[in-house]
C-alpha cells in the first residue's frame, strides 16, 4: 500500500502464480508422529506442534478459520481488480467481488466472517470509498461516502473499529471509525502523508507508514487514540507497508534501502532490522499469518507476479497463486488487524 501512486505502478509488475502445497508432506508427518491422546487438531489450530522436530520449519497449511487469505487480483481484466480469498496453501480459491471496479485493500474481521475493503473507479481516483461485506461477498455495505479518497482499511482486533487512510482533511491522515461508518476520529492530523495502518494484536497501538517532514516514507507507531506518535525507522530509503506479528513482538515491512524492494523485519521498538528476502526481484505487501510464524507476501521472483508464503525467518518460500494470463495478485491479508 503506502503511496498509492507508487503502489499502483509497482502492482503492474505482478502476475498470478503456481499453487505449491505441502499438505501431503504434513499428512505424512502427522501419521509418523500421531496426535496426542484425546486431542483434536482443531483444539488449538496449531498443526506444527504435532510435527517431528526436524519438520517444524517445513511450510505447512494453516487450518481454515485460523488463516484464510484475502487478496486483490485483476486476473479477470487489466482494469478490473476484484477481491479473492483462498486457504493458506493456495487451495479453495474464490472470487468474492464482481463489481467491475477497482476493489482492493481487503482486511479480515477478527472472526473471519467479514471483509472490509476500498473500491472505486480506476479512471476516477478522486473518489474511493470503504465497503464491508460477508466473507462470501454477500451483504455488501458502503461505510464512507464523501467524494474523496478513503484507502487501506484495517479492522481492529476487538472488532469495534476500522482504521483507514483518508484525504478528507485535505491531507493524507489515518482515521478510525466504528464498523457502521460512524464515530470518525482523525488519529494523525498533521502535515505529511500517513498511510498503511495496521493494529497491534492487543489493539492498543497502530503502526503505519508516513512521509512526515521528510522526503521518504518511514515506519511510525502510535497509540490507538492517536497519541504517542513515535518514528521507528530513519534512513534515506522508503520504508512502508508495515505488518505486526501475531505475537506482538515484531513488525514486517517493505523497504528499498538495499536498492530494490525487499521485506524486512524489526523489533517493535525499531531495533534489529534485517532483510528477510534478499532477492533481486521485488518482494512486498507482507502480512503475518494469524497464530503462526508465517508471512504472506507478493513477489516478482518467478518473472511474473505471485503471492507467496514464507517462514518468519525468510526460509521455506512457497508460491500460492497462479494464473495463465498476465495479471496482478497483490495486497494479501492473512490476519485480522492488518491490511
Amino acid at each position: 500500500m503506502g503511496s498509492h501512486s507508487r503502489r499502483d505502478i509497482r502492482c503492474q509488475w505482478l502476475k498470478a502464480c503456481v499453487v505449491v502445497s505441502g499438505f501431503a508432506l504434513l499428512c505424512a508427518a502427522v501419521a509418523l508422529s500421531g496426535w496426542p491422546s484425546g486431542t483434536r487438531a482443531a483444539d488449538d489450530g496449531d498443526f506444527t506442534s504435532y510435527l517431528p522436530l526436524a519438520m517444524k520449519f517445513i511450510p505447512t497449511p494453516t487450518p481454515i478459520g485460523g488463516g484464510r487469505i484475502a487478496f486483490e487480483s485483476n486476473r479477470r481484466g487489466p482494469e478490473m481488480f476484484e477481491i479473492y480469498t483462498m486457504n493458506s496453501d493456495g487451495s479453495d480459491l474464490r472470487q468474492v467481488t464482481s463489481l467491475g471496479w477497482y476493489s482492493r485493500d481487503a482486511s479480515w474481521s477478527p472472526d473471519y466472517t467479514r471483509i472490509v475493503f476500498d473500491s472505486g473507479s480506476q479512471g476516477d481516483e478522486s473518489d474511493r470509498e470503504i465497503y464491508v461485506m460477508n466473507a462470501d461477498g454477500s451483504g455488501r455495505r458502503r461505510l464512507t461516502d464523501n467524494g474523496v479518497k478513503d484507502y487501506d482499511p484495517s479492522w481492529s482486533p476487538d472488532g469495534t473499529r476500522i482504521a483507514f487512510a483518508s484525504w478528507r482533511s485535505g491531507n493524507w491522515d489515518i482515521w478510525s471509525m466504528n464498523t457502521s461508518g460512524g464515530a470518525l476520529v482523525n488519529l494523525t492530523a498533521r502535515v505529511g502523508r500517513d498511510l498503511d495502518p495496521c493494529w497491534s494484536p492487543d489493539g492498543t497501538k497502530i503502526v503505519f507508514s508516513s512521509m512526515y517532514l521528510e522526503d521518504d516514507y518511514e515506519i511510525w507507531v502510535m497509540n490507538a487514540d492517536g497519541s504517542g506518535k513515535t518514528k521507528l525507522t530513519g534512513n534515506s530509503a522508503d520504508d512502508w507497508d508495515p505488518s505486526w506479528s501475531s505475537d506482538g513482538t515484531r513488525i514486517a515491512f517493505e523497504s528499498d534501502r538495499d536498492g530494490d524492494i525487499e521485506i524486512w523485519v524489526m523489533n517493535t521498538d525499531g531495533s534489529g532490522a534485517h532483510n528477510l528476502t534478499n532477492h533481486p526481484a521485488s518482494d512486498g505487501d507482507p502480512s503475518w499469518m494469524n497464530g503462526a510464524e508465517r508471512i504472506v507476501f507478493a513477489s516478482t521472483r518467478s518473472g511474473n507476479g505471485d503471492i507467496y508464503i514464507m517462514n518468519s525467518d525468510g526460509t521455506g518460500v512457497t508460491p500460492l497463486t497462479w494464473d495463465s494470463a498476465v495479471a496482478v495478485d497483490a495486497d494479501a491479508c492473512a490476519r485480522p488487524g492488518c491490511p
